[in-house]
Protein backbone atom coordinates (compact mmCIF):
# COMPACT_ATOMS: atom_id res chain seq x y z
CA UNK A 1 0.00 0.00 0.00
CA UNK A 2 1.60 3.39 -0.76
CA UNK A 3 1.78 6.56 0.75
CA UNK A 4 -1.10 8.21 -0.47
CA UNK A 5 -3.33 5.26 -0.08
CA UNK A 6 -2.56 5.13 3.73
CA UNK A 7 -3.13 8.57 4.33
CA UNK A 8 -6.85 8.68 2.11
CA UNK A 9 -7.46 6.04 4.27
CA UNK A 10 -6.85 7.13 7.32
CA UNK A 11 -8.53 10.12 5.99
CA UNK A 12 -11.37 8.73 5.33
CA UNK A 13 -11.96 7.05 8.46
CA UNK A 14 -11.63 10.34 9.96
CA UNK A 15 -14.53 11.70 8.03
CA UNK A 16 -16.44 8.54 8.74
CA UNK A 17 -15.82 9.30 12.60
CA UNK A 18 -16.96 12.57 12.57
CA UNK A 19 -19.76 12.51 10.17
CA UNK A 20 -22.00 13.31 13.33
CA UNK A 21 -19.90 15.75 15.23
CA UNK A 22 -19.57 18.34 12.54
CA UNK A 23 -22.26 20.83 11.28
CA UNK A 24 -21.49 20.06 7.57
CA UNK A 25 -18.90 17.01 6.63
CA UNK A 26 -19.53 17.82 3.31
CA UNK A 27 -17.21 20.99 4.18
CA UNK A 28 -15.02 18.77 5.11
CA UNK A 29 -14.49 16.95 2.30
CA UNK A 30 -14.16 20.15 0.10
CA UNK A 31 -11.48 21.44 2.33
CA UNK A 32 -9.72 18.31 1.76
CA UNK A 33 -9.97 18.32 -1.96
CA UNK A 34 -8.39 21.68 -2.01
CA UNK A 35 -5.48 20.30 0.31
CA UNK A 36 -5.12 17.58 -1.64
CA UNK A 37 -5.35 19.50 -5.09
CA UNK A 38 -2.77 22.01 -3.52
CA UNK A 39 -0.49 18.81 -2.49
CA UNK A 40 -0.86 17.42 -6.06
CA UNK A 41 0.20 20.82 -7.71
CA UNK A 42 3.81 20.93 -5.32
CA UNK A 43 4.01 17.45 -6.29
CA UNK A 44 4.00 17.76 -9.81
CA UNK A 45 6.70 21.00 -9.47
CA UNK A 46 9.15 19.08 -7.98
CA UNK A 47 8.75 15.80 -10.17
CA UNK A 48 9.03 18.05 -13.40
CA UNK A 49 12.46 19.27 -11.84
CA UNK A 50 13.74 15.40 -11.25
CA UNK A 51 12.59 14.91 -14.30
CA UNK A 52 14.21 18.39 -15.93
CA UNK A 53 17.53 16.31 -14.18
CA UNK A 54 16.97 13.52 -15.79
CA UNK A 55 16.12 14.71 -19.46
CA UNK A 56 19.98 17.19 -18.85
CA UNK A 57 21.64 14.08 -17.50
CA UNK A 58 20.54 12.33 -21.13
CA UNK A 59 22.17 15.10 -22.73
CA UNK A 60 25.24 15.31 -20.49
CA UNK A 61 25.44 10.92 -21.01
CA UNK A 62 25.43 11.97 -24.67
CA UNK A 63 28.30 14.32 -25.28
CA UNK A 64 30.25 12.24 -22.80
CA UNK A 65 30.15 9.61 -25.30
CA UNK A 66 30.65 12.07 -28.34
CA UNK A 67 34.21 12.66 -26.61
CA UNK A 68 34.68 9.18 -25.68
CA UNK A 69 34.49 8.23 -29.54
CA UNK A 70 36.30 11.44 -30.55
CA UNK A 71 39.37 10.25 -28.50
CA UNK A 72 38.89 7.07 -29.70
CA UNK A 73 39.91 8.44 -33.28
CA UNK A 74 43.03 10.48 -32.38
CA UNK A 75 44.23 7.50 -30.96
CA UNK A 76 43.74 5.61 -34.31
CA UNK A 77 44.56 8.17 -36.51
CA UNK A 78 48.11 8.80 -34.16
CA UNK A 79 49.19 5.40 -34.61
CA UNK A 80 48.25 5.23 -38.01
CA UNK A 81 50.37 8.01 -38.50
CA UNK A 82 53.33 5.97 -36.58
CA UNK A 83 53.32 9.06 -33.92
CA UNK A 84 52.98 6.72 -30.65
CA UNK A 85 53.54 10.10 -28.46
CA UNK A 86 50.17 11.80 -29.29
CA UNK A 87 48.37 8.20 -29.32
CA UNK A 88 49.62 7.98 -25.41
CA UNK A 89 48.11 11.53 -24.73
CA UNK A 90 44.76 10.74 -26.86
CA UNK A 91 44.37 7.34 -24.97
CA UNK A 92 45.10 9.20 -22.09
CA UNK A 93 41.86 11.81 -22.68
CA UNK A 94 39.95 8.81 -23.59
CA UNK A 95 40.41 7.43 -20.63
CA UNK A 96 39.20 10.57 -18.72
CA UNK A 97 36.01 10.51 -21.15
CA UNK A 98 35.69 7.05 -20.78
CA UNK A 99 35.03 7.50 -16.52
CA UNK A 100 32.89 10.62 -16.84
CA UNK A 101 31.14 8.50 -19.43
CA UNK A 102 30.18 5.83 -16.75
CA UNK A 103 29.83 8.02 -13.79
CA UNK A 104 27.15 10.20 -16.46
CA UNK A 105 25.16 6.55 -17.19
CA UNK A 106 24.76 5.49 -13.23
CA UNK A 107 23.56 9.32 -12.53
CA UNK A 108 21.31 8.81 -15.20
CA UNK A 109 20.27 5.63 -14.13
CA UNK A 110 19.62 6.78 -10.89
CA UNK A 111 17.58 9.89 -12.30
CA UNK A 112 15.50 7.41 -14.08
CA UNK A 113 14.24 5.58 -11.81
CA UNK A 114 13.36 8.74 -9.89
CA UNK A 115 11.87 10.07 -12.58
CA UNK A 116 9.68 6.89 -12.73
CA UNK A 117 9.03 6.60 -8.82
CA UNK A 118 7.62 10.11 -8.69
CA UNK A 119 5.47 9.61 -11.93
CA UNK A 120 3.94 6.66 -10.41
CA UNK A 121 3.18 8.96 -6.90
CA UNK A 122 1.46 11.70 -8.89
CA UNK A 123 -0.69 8.91 -10.74
CA UNK A 124 -1.30 7.59 -6.93
CA UNK A 125 -2.30 10.86 -6.33
CA UNK A 126 -4.22 12.06 -8.84
CA UNK A 127 -5.93 8.62 -8.67
CA UNK A 128 -6.99 8.97 -5.06
CA UNK A 129 -8.17 12.92 -5.26
CA UNK A 130 -10.66 11.22 -8.06
CA UNK A 131 -11.85 8.94 -5.69
CA UNK A 132 -11.56 11.77 -3.06
CA UNK A 133 -14.21 13.96 -5.33
CA UNK A 134 -16.39 11.05 -6.20
CA UNK A 135 -17.20 10.23 -2.83
CA UNK A 136 -17.97 13.92 -1.84
CA UNK A 137 -20.13 14.12 -4.72
CA UNK A 138 -21.92 10.63 -3.22
CA UNK A 139 -21.69 12.11 0.17
CA UNK A 140 -23.54 15.34 -0.65
CA UNK A 141 -25.89 13.30 -2.22
CA UNK A 142 -26.38 10.93 1.20
CA UNK A 143 -26.07 14.41 3.92
CA UNK A 144 -29.03 16.20 1.06
CA UNK A 145 -31.13 13.00 1.38
CA UNK A 146 -30.82 12.64 5.39
CA UNK A 147 -30.85 16.15 6.00
CA UNK A 148 -34.36 16.23 3.95
CA UNK A 149 -35.40 13.10 5.57
CA UNK A 150 -34.44 14.63 9.14
CA UNK A 151 -36.86 17.05 8.13
CA UNK A 152 -39.76 15.32 7.03
CA UNK A 153 -39.23 13.12 10.45
CA UNK A 154 -38.73 16.14 12.12
CA UNK A 155 -42.96 17.65 10.40
CA UNK A 156 -43.91 14.05 11.22
CA UNK A 157 -42.94 14.18 14.76
CA UNK A 158 -43.69 17.44 15.24
CA UNK A 159 -47.47 16.94 13.93
CA UNK A 160 -47.99 13.75 16.19
CA UNK A 161 -47.38 15.25 19.48
CA UNK A 162 -49.82 15.33 21.77
CA UNK A 163 -50.38 19.29 21.46
CA UNK A 164 -50.63 18.89 18.07
CA UNK A 165 -53.21 15.90 17.93
CA UNK A 166 -56.92 16.08 17.37
CA UNK A 167 -59.84 13.76 20.06
CA UNK A 168 -62.54 13.42 17.47
CA UNK A 169 -64.37 12.07 19.56
CA UNK A 170 -64.01 15.39 22.18
CA UNK A 171 -65.53 17.38 18.52
CA UNK A 172 -68.29 14.85 18.08
CA UNK A 173 -69.81 15.66 21.48
CA UNK A 174 -69.30 19.40 21.31
CA UNK A 175 -70.89 19.44 17.85
CA UNK A 176 -73.64 16.86 19.25
CA UNK A 177 -74.26 19.81 22.47
CA UNK A 178 -74.29 22.28 20.09
CA UNK A 179 -77.06 20.21 18.16
CA UNK A 180 -79.03 19.36 21.25
CA UNK A 181 -79.00 23.80 22.87
CA UNK A 182 -80.38 24.89 19.30
CA UNK A 183 -83.06 21.95 19.34
CA UNK A 184 -83.79 22.65 22.96
CA UNK A 185 -84.26 26.88 22.52
CA UNK A 186 -86.25 25.77 19.23
CA UNK A 187 -88.92 24.22 21.55
CA UNK A 188 -88.75 27.26 23.85
CA UNK A 189 -89.23 29.67 20.85
CA UNK A 190 -92.91 31.90 21.46
CA UNK A 191 -95.03 30.72 18.21
CA UNK A 192 -95.43 33.29 15.84
CA UNK A 193 -98.38 34.67 13.32
CA UNK A 194 -97.35 32.41 10.75
CA UNK A 195 -96.96 29.96 13.52
CA UNK A 196 -100.57 30.13 14.12
CA UNK A 197 -102.07 30.62 10.66
CA UNK A 198 -99.98 26.96 9.74
CA UNK A 199 -101.72 25.69 12.73
CA UNK A 200 -105.40 26.81 11.89
CA UNK A 201 -104.54 24.64 8.05
CA UNK A 202 -103.36 21.91 10.05
CA UNK A 203 -107.10 21.76 12.26
CA UNK A 204 -108.29 22.26 8.56
CA UNK A 205 -106.96 19.02 7.37
CA UNK A 206 -107.25 17.25 10.62
CA UNK A 207 -111.37 18.22 9.80
CA UNK A 208 -111.29 16.75 6.51
CA UNK A 209 -109.58 13.44 7.17
CA UNK A 210 -112.77 13.08 10.16
CA UNK A 211 -115.08 13.37 7.39
CA UNK A 212 -113.50 9.98 5.82
CA UNK A 213 -113.58 8.51 9.26
CA UNK A 214 -117.16 9.33 10.06
CA UNK A 215 -118.66 9.94 7.02
CA UNK A 216 -122.36 9.91 9.08
CA UNK A 217 -120.99 13.26 10.97
CA UNK A 218 -119.08 14.85 8.64
CA UNK A 219 -121.99 17.56 8.37
CA UNK A 220 -122.51 18.40 11.30
CA UNK A 221 -118.56 18.34 12.35
CA UNK A 222 -118.21 20.53 9.00
CA UNK A 223 -120.90 22.68 9.96
CA UNK A 224 -119.89 23.24 13.24
CA UNK A 225 -116.30 24.16 12.17
CA UNK A 226 -117.68 26.73 9.44
CA UNK A 227 -119.60 28.34 12.36
CA UNK A 228 -116.58 28.56 14.04
CA UNK A 229 -114.63 30.21 11.55
CA UNK A 230 -117.42 32.45 10.62
CA UNK A 231 -117.05 33.48 14.18
CA UNK A 232 -113.58 34.37 13.98
CA UNK A 233 -113.80 36.30 11.21
CA UNK A 234 -116.96 38.14 12.10
CA UNK A 235 -113.98 39.35 15.02
CA UNK A 236 -112.36 41.29 11.77
CA UNK A 237 -115.70 42.60 10.74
Amino acid sequence: MGVFTRVSTMFKAKVNSKLDEIENPIELLDQKIKDMEKSLSEAKIASAQVIGNARETEKKVLKAKAEVDDYDSKVRLALSKGNEDLAKRALAEKIKAENNYNSLLQAQTVAREKAETLKGKLLELQKELDKTRAYRDEAAARYANAEASKTVNEIVANVNTKSNKINLDNIERNIARKEALAEGLGELKTPSLDDEFAALNELNLDAELEKYKNPSGSSTTNNSSLSDLDAELEKYK
